[in-house]
């Protein structure tokens, strides 16, 4: 084989001498030239040049600089293959490699990253980061500074391995958000009015229409004559209210009334939200507890203009990035509070679109640990105040005041965020190790004698029933039918009885069988053909006189047959017989624990109900005396509203009472000043 292999590679050599014999290698090795990206390197071949070929032009390229030298320069990372001529017609091969000049990035990042170790290597277009560094942070921050040298950031494959952590590298934030928003509003006013027929024939109303007064209709009248300034016969009409107000009076005897609006409103809302969150160091986490309300987008121009929905985040929202620095920690925190305002929504083609009210803070602290800061101030405070007065009546000193109506509105909101950083440590629990409790029960467990046993196994393997042998089988059966309840352990003992025993009569094996039987159950005799009897022996009884006779008898008397008639037991049949009795007892014996087990369980699982129901009767018992205390407390607090809402009530009351009383001094000296002047 060599020598043919020899002849085979002197006969290709040959071929081509002949085919090209200009051409001639120098030796089999191919030589290297390994460059760093930008640079250049001399190849002095020793012999004249004719030509140079190179089979990438972007990986690097060549120039003959004399007759004998080659001057190569590296463009981008790669290898390709450079064949040069010599005149005398001998081609030679030189495999040019391109590498990345990674001295720089390996000072660089000994520099910039002091006790790690981190060996940056070059592989093709892409740069290897390699070694053991301590955190996460590390090796992302030694993958961006790498990132620089390379065209894309993805050319960086990062192989750095993180060190076990001895410290803790997570921060636990707890977060409280409160709102509280306060509104009070005012609202006063009166409205003077006659009867629908008048006083005196005449029909007056006096208001500052901020709130609605009674109004008129269906009136009608008669007069004595047509002439002008003629009395009035009859008149008729009614009232119309859309509002009585609060407080209305009118009197029949003097055909006036009046309606007042006296409303004090008192509004208190409070928001609270605890939010728990865990993050690693350096990496930002996010929290919202609100939702999403749809806003509608226009698309399309002219008549093709198609309504799309998209969706904007309202809510409690919580931004945040920590950086563990030994025992304290740099956060950078995002609260935001937004509720809809449908008071200053828009609608727009249908679609009501509400706004957003938003209170927004972001800041940059650093804390230790445990450490609380509270972001407070953020309050919004509104004032709307409505006052309408009739011109002139109006200002007067105490009777002004039923000319004129008033209406304020306050709201005034005030926001409180109180923000807490924990470290974790390895062996931290986090926020809690156990779930809430719940109010109530979820299901009741299901009583034991409600329940049944789950169904066997699929595909599992029935005992083998025993069945009547025939008269060619042996008096082994019986024994291998009752040993294979464990076929794994007692094949082979049976085996070895069934080959050992002799051949039994049908008699036999039918004793066998009863015996195996529990004394509930008849036994079942197979009678074989009785034998001619010997002279001057008794007859053999029938065979149906002893299927019909009981369990003991049959025994007694199959137990005093002939030897000829009833073959005797022998000793593995015995064994059988005696081992069959003991596995029945052990079984007996089995299922009594499991019985008496069961029950204990169901005692204990009774008892343990028991104990539950009275926990639960206690916890609710004690629910009940916290609510009625609760109750109490918000009676006493309402009773104490009351009076003092009906002692204000009592002075305004009394307020109106003299103002009434100055405003009827004040009609009797018009009047006696009206009856003066026409006198004179």
């Amino acid at each position: 084989m060599r020598i043919t292999g020899r002849a085979v590679r002197t006969f290709f050599i040959l071929l081509i001498a002949v085919a090209a014999p200009g051409v001639i290698f120098a030796d089999d090795t191919t030589p290297s030239v390994r460059l760093t990206v930008g640079k250049s390197a001399v190849v002095d071949l020793g012999a004249p040049i004719a030509r140079v070929s190179l089979t990438s032009s972007d990986i690097a390229d060549a120039m003959v600089t004399t007759s004998q030298q080659l001057l190569v320069n590296g463009k981008l990372p790669g290898t390709i293959s450079m064949f040069v001529w010599e005149r005398n017609g001998t081609l030679r091969q030189f495999e040019v490699v391109v590498q990345r000049d990674l001295n720089l990035l390996n000072e660089q990042i000994h520099r910039l990253f002091p006790g790690e170790s981190i060996d940056a290597q070059s592989n093709g277009k892409s740069i290897v980061l390699s070694g053991q560094v301590s955190t996460k942070d590390v090796a992302e921050k030694a993958r961006t500074v790498s990132a620089g040298y390379v065209d894309k950031a993805d050319d960086v494959v990062n192989l750095l391995k993180v060190q076990d952590p001895t410290t803790a590298n997570q921060v636990l934030l707890r977060v409280r958000f409160a709102e509280v928003s306060r509104s009070a509003v005012t609202e006063l006013g009166a409205s003077i009015f006659t009867s629908p027929t008048g006083i005196n024939n005449t029909i007056g109303r006096v208001t500052t229409g901020q709130f609605q007064a009674p109004g008129f209709d269906g009136i009608s009248y008669t007069k004595q004559s047509s002439s002008f300034g003629s009395s009035v016969a009859s008149a008729d009409g009614k009232f119309t209210f859309s509002d009585f107000l609060n407080f209305f009076l009118f009197s029949e005897k003097y055909d006036l009334g009046v309606v007042v609006k006296a409303l004090q409103t008192r509004g208190l809302f409070q928001s609270l939200a605890e939010p728990n969150l865990v993050a690693e160091s350096g990496k930002e986490a996010s929290f919202l507890a609100g939702g999403e309300f749809p806003v509608p987008i226009a698309q399309g121009t002219g008549g093709n203009v198609a309504i799309s929905v998209s969706y904007k985040e309202f809510g409690v929202r919580l931004n945040f990035t920590p950086v563990i620095a030994g025992d304290r920690v740099h956060l950078k925190v995002r609260p935001e509070v937004s509720t809809l305002d449908f008071a200053n929504g828009v609608l727009l083609q249908g679609f009501r679109i509400p706004a957003l009210s938003t209170r927004r803070t972001e800041t940059e602290l650093e804390l230790i640990d445990g450490q609380t800061f509270a972001i407070a101030g953020l309050l919004n405070n509104s004032m709307n105040t409505t006052m309408q007065k009739i011109p002139g009546i109006g200002d007067i000193p105490i009777l002004g005041v039923l000319f004129k109506s008033k209406a304020a509105q306050k709201d005034q909101t005030e926001l409180v965020v109180m923000i807490t950083p924990q470290i974790l440590q390895r062996n931290s629990t986090g926020v809690t190790s156990t779930l809430p409790r719940t109010p109530e029960q979820f299901l009741a467990p299901m009583p034991q004698e409600k329940t049944v046993n789950p169904l066997a196994p699929a595909f599992t393997p029935q005992r083998p029933s025993f069945s009547n042998p025939s008269p060619s089988s042996s008096a082994a059966n019986p024994v291998k039918a009752t040993e294979n309840s464990n076929p794994k352990e007692k094949q082979a003992p049976a085996k070895k009885a069934a080959s050992n025993a002799p051949e039994a009569s049908p008699t036999a094996a039918a004793a066998a069988v009863s015996a195996l039987t529990p004394a509930s159950h008849a036994p079942v005799v197979v009678a074989a053909p009785a034998p001619a009897p010997a002279p001057g022996a008794a007859p053999a009884p029938p065979a149906d006189a002893a299927a019909l006779a009981p369990a003991s008898q049959t025994a007694t008397a199959m137990a005093m047959q002939p030897s000829s008639s009833v073959h005797p037991m022998t000793a593995d049949e015995k064994k059988a017989f005696v081992r069959a009795r003991a596995e029945q007892e052990a079984a007996q014996k089995a299922e009594g624990e499991a019985k008496a087990k069961q029950e204990e369980a169901m005692r204990r699982a009774a008892k343990a109900q028991a104990e539950q129901q009275k926990a639960d009767a206690e916890h609710q018992a004690k629910l009940a005396k916290e609510k009625e205390k609760e109750d109490h407390e918000k009676a006493k607090v309402a009773a104490a509203e009351a009076k003092r809402q009906a002692e204000i009530q009592k002075n305004h009351q009394k307020a109106l009472d003299e103002a009434a009383a100055k405003a009827k001094e004040a009609q009797a000296k018009y009047e006696a000043l009206a009856a003066k002047g026409q006198k004179q």
